[in-house]
């Protein structure tokens, strides 16, 4: 597991440079619900204050939120290391400005005890969604497989291994057809072109 963790850890500069970029898009985005409240809407806000604000406030929060997990997790492991950090810091922004809007509406719309108990709630769901989502073993392995590692312990692989040099595990192929050297992964044979079946479509 320390394994699969190690695949989406940051170095310490990458790390402020994301905070840097979370920080930012999330006072952009309180920013912009503010200026829409009292320069661009509010004649609509002052006809009903207490409701026209939150609708306002809350609407743009969620939309952002729920548009950046949506495109974040949709792209996630699709680009380089550059890409992936980018993408990772705008999944944390929308994570972050989600969970603390839901605990925001809460509190502000409900008796205190209920609301804790149900943003508690919230936040479980939120959390579990995420991870089942974005920080799936399949995502790892398939991430660490194109990086040319072991997707077993993280070795990284010779050039045309059939089998890790550290764990033993099966890594490589040949093709029934051509005989050429795939990947384990590989769904189709680079060489021929020929429909490599998992072992377990055999079965």
């Amino acid at each position: 597991m320390s394994e699969e963790r190690a695949e989406i850890q940051l170095t310490k500069l990458e790390s402020i440079f994301v905070f840097g970029i979370i920080g930012c898009m999330l006072f952009a985005t309180w920013e912009l619900g503010h200026i829409m409240v009292h320069d661009w809407f509010r004649f609509w806000v002052a006809k009903n204050p207490f409701v026209n604000r939150r609708i306002i406030l809350y609407g743009i929060a969620f939309f952002m939120s729920i548009t950046s997990i949506l495109v974040t997790t949709k792209y996630a492991f699709k680009s380089g290391r550059f890409g992936q950090t980018v993408n990772r810091a705008f999944l944390w922004y929308g994570t972050l400005l989600l969970i603390s809007t839901i605990a925001i509406f809460v509190f502000d719309c409900m008796p205190e005890i209920l609301a804790g108990f149900i943003g508690a709630g919230i936040f479980v769901f939120a959390l579990y969604v995420l991870q089942k989502k974005y920080f799936t073993k399949e995502r790892v392995i398939k991430n660490r497989l194109e990086k040319g590692k072991c997707f077993s312990c993280g070795t990284p692989l010779p050039p045309g291994s059939f089998y890790c040099p550290n764990c033993g595990v099966e890594v490589g192929r040949k093709c029934p057809k051509c005989n050429s050297y795939t990947r384990l992964m590989d769904k189709f044979c680079p060489t021929c072109g020929h429909l490599l079946k998992n072992k377990e479509d055999s079965r």
